[in-house]
């Protein structure tokens, strides 16, 4: 018969019955017992018989006969080997540990017991990024463990200013999350209000940070994204220098920084490492990218539809001769090769790795070119409508591309009925749109609206030589970067 406290057995029994295989090892002693509990699947079995159980064995070994009223926090300090434990008296709290993966030390003569951090973690080792590839820049990028990913963000940023604060969410899961920010950079508005609203979440499980982002953006109903998704730690070190606040969750490779906003969705990591002119190319080249992928097709409708004779003459001709087989008008065989083109990006997917690149140059071939023999689709739509899918990808934050993706079809839509009026209508929609909401209090279209010129320009042209202060519409509390 095992000696445990019988508050603390009522809960172990729990554990059992709800099919948990619960590990116990009983080390007896003169007049009592040493209980090691913990589960072997979630515990480091190895860390816990070297740092454990042999220097306990020893102890005993040396000291059986005189064991009677030692404490727990005299075990703890001068015979284990670990360094990550703690001290505890409430019995409620055994349950939550053990199931966390810690390993329980009970004393037989103590109220007390040890909670020790053993716990063991299957996860992919650091790797290269997937969503933000570098040419030139670190190539570490977030895992699925909170640990491995705070020590790269630590191993990045070794300012004594750097908060993290941890929290449990989920009633079941319990998923830690983390939040880190620089203290005296960032505004204390965001950082309150981000804490708020983690705190303030109900729910049964968090198993991701694309989950915890709806709970924490201003409001689900918008098409754009509140919130950045961040994969690479040294993407991660700038936002924190700019003074974001970075949400880390465990078992996502993927952070969420706040506020986000609209232009920052147009620059890269990369941008910090080339040259500025290099830099200001391709900043340019993502916003002209960004509007071809919104507005190709639509001004191919626009132009068969209502506006053909703005084109010159010669011209006009061969758009005729390309049409003149094909059964359906504009919008109709615009809405259907952009649904194609969803349709083959889905598939893309969802295919197996090996055979994903053969699988999508032979449907894009065979379809494209049986759709213009079938007379389907015109040629240009199809010119068009490819350049529009290839322009989506050179956005470096996917997540401004599921946006795009919609906004295209109701693009179209307002085109094929009105022409280009339709489209300027859509364009002036959806720009007081992105002027009317903020990110974390925080104007989303800034700085075009409310429009700051140094920020206007630091935002096609970044060079820490030439940029000394942080973005004003942050309103950090430290906005000086470098001195001048």
């Amino acid at each position: 018969m095992i000696r445990k406290k019988p508050k603390i057995e009522t809960i172990l029994d729990n554990i059992e019955a709800e099919g948990f295989a619960l590990s116990q090892r009983s080390m007896d002693y003169g007049g009592g017992s040493i209980e090691i509990l913990y589960i072997q699947q979630l515990t480091d079995r190895v860390s816990l018989m070297d740092f454990v159980i042999r220097p306990l064995s020893l102890y005993l070994g040396q000291h059986r006969n005189d064991m009677n009223g030692t404490k727990a926090k005299t075990i703890a300090q001068n015979v284990l080997y670990v360094d990550d434990y703690q001290i505890q008296s409430d019995g409620e709290e055994v349950q939550a540990s053990i199931l966390d993966g810690k390993v329980i030390i009970l004393l037989t003569d103590d109220d007390e017991y040890i909670v020790v951090n053993l716990k063991k973690v299957e996860h992919r080792s650091i790797s290269e990024p997937t969503l933000e590839y570098t040419l030139r820049g670190p190539r570490d990028c977030f895992v699925e463990s909170l640990d491995t990913n705070l020590s790269l963000i630590r191993y990045r940023n070794k300012d004594a200013k750097l908060r993290i604060c941890q929290y449990k969410v989920g009633k079941r899961t319990k998923t830690s999350v983390a939040m880190f920010y620089i203290e005296d950079i960032a505004n204390d508005k965001v950082v309150s209000l981000i804490k708020q609203r983690i705190q303030a979440i109900d729910v049964d499980g968090i198993g991701d940070s694309g989950e915890l982002e709806v709970f924490l953006q201003n409001s689900n109903l918008n098409l754009f994204p509140q919130m950045g998704v961040v994969e690479r730690s040294d993407m991660a070190q700038h936002l924190l220098h700019e003074g974001k606040v970075l949400v880390l969750v465990d078992g996502s490779g993927l952070a969420l920084s706040a506020p986000k906003c609209f232009p920052e969705y147009f620059f890269s990591c990369d941008d910090r490492y080339d040259n500025m002119y290099f830099g200001l190319f391709m900043r340019i080249l993502r916003y002209a990218s960004f509007f071809i992928a919104l507005y190709a097709t639509c001004f191919y409708v626009g132009m068969s539809e209502f506006h053909i004779d703005a084109l010159p003459s010669r011209y006009v001709i061969s758009l005729a001769e390309m049409r003149a087989s094909v059964p359906f008008p504009p919008i109709i065989g615009g809405l259907m090769l952009e649904f194609v083109v969803e349709l083959l990006r889905e598939a893309l997917l969802r295919v197996p790795k090996q055979i994903g690149p053969a699988v999508g140059i032979v449907s894009a071939i065979v379809i494209g070119q049986a759709a213009i023999s079938a007379g389907i689709f015109s040629p240009l739509l199809l010119i068009l409508a490819s350049t529009s899918l290839l322009a989506s990808f050179v956005m470096p934050d996917f997540a401004l591309i599921n946006p795009i993706r919609i906004l295209k079809f109701i693009a179209i839509l307002c085109t094929g009925f009105l022409g280009f009026y339709g489209l300027v209508l859509f364009s002036c929609v959806l720009l007081i749109h992105l002027v009317s909401i903020e990110s974390f209090g925080v104007p989303y279209f800034a700085p075009f609206a409310p429009f700051n010129r140094y920020d206007f320009i630091r935002s096609f042209i970044f060079n820490i030589s030439i940029s000394p202060f942080r973005p004003k519409y942050l309103k950090n509390k430290d906005n000086t970067r470098r001195k001048t």
